[in-house]
């Protein structure tokens, strides 16, 4: 195995010195850089494309056919040459798949592996138009039954979808007005909006409201409410991140901060809520979330990542959302993450922690609270290191969570979580216009989660066409 090893490590390094030095690295500034030259690329939109749209590995760095061509182009700077090289193979055909490198970035397929592209048949054979020919009504009204009614429709209400030989304009409406009643319903905020929230929150019940063993350091209920409130009545989902109060067991807005002798308004003794109301950030400051994610972190890295992928949809352990920031990571509390393996994505990660790291994680009656001094007592030679959000300084937490909170990421993967749970899968590339469409409007459509999942039942998928 040592000499297999030996054999491998000098091929690689053959490989690499037959490339310039700019490029025998993994360079997370290309997400970026493809984005401002094909801003309506598929994977820009919304997001920012993953490292393996040219790489099939960043350490050691190895590329895919689209990586490989981009190499022949660029002999000098990477950065300074990036868009041209990416024009320039704008009409080849990098993987041999009948698709040119432009067509599958606008698609969302990968002009480096042949086997992601779907055929022209495919395209031809379903066109996204204004028609529903084939959308199967009763299969949609079911379907908004069990989802957003928690019941499939009675036998009477499938024959009231059909009753009078309606027409197509007069079966829609009728399927929106059964999806109208389902979203007012208490399953849906109870239970269903709850269940969707189970990833982004996380309930651990030893330590949280509902133990068994009589250690409770936070209260859950709260972040469920939340999140129940702010995606139901037609509110503004922003609010996800932007909510400076919270909802109690009455369903109704708290203002201020909930002590343990003020608790009885939302539920248990042990429901605090300490955290000023200037401070707070909807979801991502409440108690439980600091709590489980920050816990003793001095730099909390694991509570940035949390947030960025729970409510921008971006995996950092995925290298999805590498945004990188000239002069980061810079280690600032030792954990060697300067390392090659480790600086592609903490050049993103770090600079999208700091403004975390005012908040306390588990710190008995603190736990949840702003400490405006606590990167400084934890953390030597911290110097209020600048917090950076999509590449953008941001001042501190709160906005950050506003900044998220407007960005196309946000309405991007909210839609998508209100997908994977309608369709049970992950997008293809053929629900990919329809999907873009339903997030774009969500500004003209008041950022309402009803108005989304109204859009999203129009979907072809949804009445059985994917």
């Amino acid at each position: 195995m040592l000499i297999m090893s030996r054999i491998q490590l000098g091929l690689l390094a053959l490989a690499l010195a037959g490339l310039p030095s700019s490029l025998a690295v993994a360079r997370p500034t290309a997400p970026p850089i493809l984005c401002e030259t094909y801003p309506d690329a598929a994977s820009c939109l919304g997001r920012l494309p993953s490292c393996d749209l040219c790489h099939t590995s960043t350490d050691p760095t190895t590329w895919n056919a689209y990586g490989r061509a981009l190499n022949t182009q660029i002999l000098g700077d990477f950065e300074q040459e990036l868009a041209g090289a990416l024009k320039a193979l704008a009409a080849t055909d990098s993987d041999l798949d009948g698709l040119s490198n432009a067509d599958e970035l606008e698609r969302g397929s990968n002009p480096g592996d042949a086997e992601s592209a779907f055929c022209e048949q495919e395209v031809a054979s379903f066109q996204l138009t204004t028609s529903y020919s084939g959308f199967d009504y009763e299969r949609a009204l079911r379907r908004v039954g069990a989802l957003y009614c928690g019941r499939s429709p009675s036998y009477e209400q499938v024959e009231g979808l059909f009753e009078g030989s309606p027409d197509e304009a007069t079966l829609k409406q009728r399927l929106h007005t059964a999806l109208d009643d389902c979203l007012a319903s208490d399953y849906w905020r109870d239970e269903g909006l709850q269940r969707i929230a189970d990833p982004l929150i996380r309930p651990v019940a030893p330590v949280g409201q509902e133990s068994t063993i009589g250690i409770v350091l936070g209260d859950y209920k709260y972040d469920y409410r939340l999140f129940a409130y702010v995606l139901t009545g037609d509110r503004d989902a922003r609010e996800l991140l932007t909510a400076d109060y919270h909802v109690g067991e009455d369903k109704k807005p708290i203002e201020g901060p909930i002590s343990q002798t003020t608790a009885g308004q939302g539920g248990t003794e042990n429901g605090t809520q300490n955290l000023v109301v200037s401070r707070r950030a909807g979801m991502i400051t409440t108690e439980w979330f600091l709590l489980i994610n920050t816990m003793f972190s001095d730099l909390p890295r694991t509570t940035a990542a949390q947030a960025y992928r729970g409510y921008l949809g971006m995996d950092m352990s995925l290298q999805e959302g590498i945004w990188p920031v000239e002069g980061e990571p810079v280690d600032v509390d030792g954990k060697g993450v300067t390392e090659a393996a480790c600086s592609q994505c903490h050049s993103t990660l770090d600079p999208l922690s700091y403004a975390f790291a005012y908040y306390e994680g588990i710190a008995g009656n603190k736990t949840g609270t702003y400490n405006a001094k606590r990167p400084k007592q934890r953390i030597d030679g911290w110097a209020d290191n600048q917090t950076f959000l999509f590449g953008e300084p941001v001042a501190d937490l709160v906005a950050w969570a506003k900044q998220a909170s407007e960005s196309e990421a946000f309405r991007r993967n909210l839609a998508e979580i209100f997908f994977r749970h309608a369709i049970g899968r992950e997008p293809s590339l053929l629900d990919e216009p329809g999907l873009v469409a339903a997030f774009q409007a969500m500004p003209e459509d008041g950022y309402s989660a009803n108005r989304l999942l109204h859009r999203l039942v129009d979907l072809p998928a949804f009445g059985g066409l994917l």
